[in-house]
């Protein structure tokens, strides 16, 4: 009874204060452990630059614990004009225990965004310090009020205030034969003249009839409100006395989801069937408009959004024969509303409303899709895959004319054969075709159908001392545009492609083995008759990659040194000569250093130096870096 009673205060408690959107995680709370780590990516290629940065470090000791978390990104290009991007998220919190129901703590949370770019938003940085209390008044409940004060900075205007909140949680409560859990989050940034808002709740419910059926059913609603700064155009700022004005962007969900599983169903398949209803609505206000408007642009907009999904699957397992069906539906409605303003000239009203109508838009897809593998023996398979699909897209507006119908085709077959208990050979066919039709004729110069057909075999050997894994395929792709007759300025084209794959090891001694990965592209472009079947080549490329190298390894480290090789050759026609338009050709040494100790650390070192020469420009060198380190501890 003590349990069910503090269930619906729960319940109550956070229905009475909302919470924000399902991608906000708890902060105050940690639902899932997570391990030590920290890692790190370097990648340095041509002239662009990322670091991507990642430590999480939770530590207990006697009633103390002390959790930290940092992520840090950075992006440098460097050209004519350098561009850099820093982005650093700081957490970090400790709490004592008081007893095994309550614990109290400070938390410091850091987010900076640094753009060399003149964007809107280039500069940015929020921090704030709070204490918090987790209280669990139940086993399976858990609440963390929370109060702290918060400095936020948006191109150049620096707002301060308190920040307040509460968090909590349900986990797997036993009612009855259902199980129930529940997360929610309220949070309040009053930051004088600005207020951001954060608002989630979600109930989750899990109904096991028998061992082979369940049925679970998730519910949340979501809202998040910010304030952001933009720069004030000149009247509102002289009537204002302002530099930049404020934008509130409200967005309000409901989601709604009802999942029934069937395990044996009519002891022969894997029954899943879903349904979910998702409404959303954005909602913009400006602070400060003109007294005098004279432009359709002062007016705020809303969105409503409605999706709704049904899927469905039913799947089948014997010794010979597996397969799956699976049936989707989802239509989603869009309109987008003007909010009027009191004593302005309706001319600019019904100008923005003709505006935002035109963007008002209805979706709807369907698909069916057959996956199967038929095993005939212990050495032949055959797989085969299906997908058909459906878009149709409606705009209600007499101003857009992108209403249109897609239709998307695919079929797969495979064969696998083992015919040594070394080598096993496979054929693969695939075939593709998408039509998009416009139905109004502004656009129908665009309908057009895409067909592809691919046919790939090969082989993979692998023995005691020597593997190869080697591939072919050849592929064609023939665009045909409807009325390219009628409009000269669309063509129809064609697009064929030869391909071989290799990658091969060859151990020498137990430490030292030889590997190549490469391959060679043959593409042709050409402009396509489609009733004739006949192309004219316009243009074709030849690449060769080929990476040759040694292999060492060495106390549970592998060493690698080789060559890196890529050319890339173009070539364009003269009737049916083809003449040479441009030659880029790369090599360089190659080194590479892999160590895996265990679950705990993985380092990885991939670089390699480029001597680069292009055709009618100057001899380039070019250093590449690769690096990844990844330390559980």
């Amino acid at each position: 009874m003590n349990k069910i009673f503090l269930l619906f205060f729960f319940l109550f408690f956070i229905k009475f204060l909302s919470a924000q959107t399902e991608e906000d995680s708890l902060d105050y709370i940690t639902v899932t452990p997570q391990a030590n780590i920290l890692s790190t990516r370097l990648n340095k290629q041509l002239n662009t630059y990322n670091l991507n940065s990642h430590l999480f470090l939770s530590q207990s000791v006697s009633n103390m614990s002390l959790k930290l978390s940092e992520n840090f990104n950075s992006a440098f290009i460097k050209s004519t004009e350098k561009s850099i991007r820093d982005e650093q998220l700081l957490k970090l919190s400790a709490s004592y225990n008081l007893n095994q129901n309550i614990n109290i703590g400070a938390a410091l949370n850091s987010s900076i965004l640094s753009d060399s770019r003149k964007i809107e938003i280039n500069q940015a940085s929020i921090s704030d310090v709070s204490i918090f209390t987790q209280v669990k008044p139940d086993s399976s409940i858990l609440i963390a009020p929370y109060y702290g004060y918060m400095n936020n900075r948006q191109i150049g205007e620096i707002d301060n205030g308190y920040t307040y909140g509460v968090e909590g949680i349900v986990n797997n409560i036993d009612l009855s034969d259902m199980m129930l859990f529940s997360e929610a989050k309220f949070r309040n940034e009053d930051i004088s003249p600005r207020k951001n808002t954060l608002r989630y709740f979600d109930v989750g419910l899990k109904n096991f009839f028998n061992p082979s059926v369940s049925n679970s059913i998730t519910a949340y609603y979501y809202q998040n409100r910010k304030d952001f700064y933009y720069t004030a155009d000149s009247v509102t700022s002289r009537q204002f006395d302002i530099v930049d004005n404020i934008q509130s962007r409200i967005e309000t969900g409901y989601y709604f989801e009802d999942k029934l599983q069937h395990t044996n169903f009519l002891n022969m398949f894997n029954l899943n069937l879903r349904g979910a209803v998702n409404w959303r609505n954005i909602d913009r206000d400006t602070r400060y408009i003109p007294l005098q408007v004279n432009s359709s642009a002062y007016f705020d907009t809303k969105i409503n959004q409605l999706k709704i999904a049904l899927e469905s699957d039913a799947g089948y397992t014997s010794g010979i024969f597996n397969g799956i069906v699976r049936l989707n539906y989802s239509e989603q409605d869009e309109k987008h509303i003007t909010k009027d303003l009191p004593g302005v000239n309706p001319i600019f009203f019904d100008e923005r409303s003709q505006l935002e109508n035109s963007k008002n838009n209805n979706a709807v897809r369907i698909s069916a899709a057959f996956l199967g593998g038929l095993n005939f023996s212990n050495k032949d398979n055959i797989t085969f895959s299906f997908l058909q699909n459906k878009l149709r897209y409606d705009t209600p507006s007499q101003d857009n004319y992108d209403d249109r119908d897609e239709l998307l085709s695919i079929i797969r077959l495979r064969y696998t054969h083992q015919l040594t208990p070394f080598f096993q050979m496979f054929a693969n066919i695939e075939g593709t075709v998408s039509h998009t039709v416009y139905i109004y004729s502004e656009k129908s110069s665009n309908n057009n159908i895409n067909r592809v057909l691919s046919f790939e075999s090969g082989g993979l050997y692998s023995g005691k001392n020597f593997t190869s894994l080697n591939t072919f395929e050849v592929s064609a792709n023939y665009t045909v545009y409807d009325f390219e007759d009628i409009n000269p300025t669309f063509k129809s084209f064609s697009f064929r492609q030869y391909t071989a794959n290799d990658s091969t090891v060859l151990r020498i001694t137990k430490r030292l083995s030889i590997a190549e990965i490469g391959y060679i592209k043959l593409s042709e472009q050409g402009d396509l008759k489609w009733k004739d079947f006949a192309s004219k080549p316009t243009r074709f490329l030849q690449e060769i990659y080929s990476e040759p190298k040694f292999i060492v390894n060495f106390l549970g480290t592998q060493f690698a040194l080789g060559i890196r090789l890529f050319s890339l050759n173009t070539y364009k026609y003269n009737e049916e000569v083809r003449i040479v338009d441009s030659k880029y050709f790369s090599i360089g040494p190659l080194t590479e250093i892999y160590l895996l100790a265990a679950d705990q650390l993985f380092l990885k070192f991939r670089g390699w130096y480029e001597f680069i020469t292009i055709s009618n420009s100057p001899r380039k060198e070019l250093a590449n870096l690769n690096m990844e380190i990844n330390w559980r501890f």
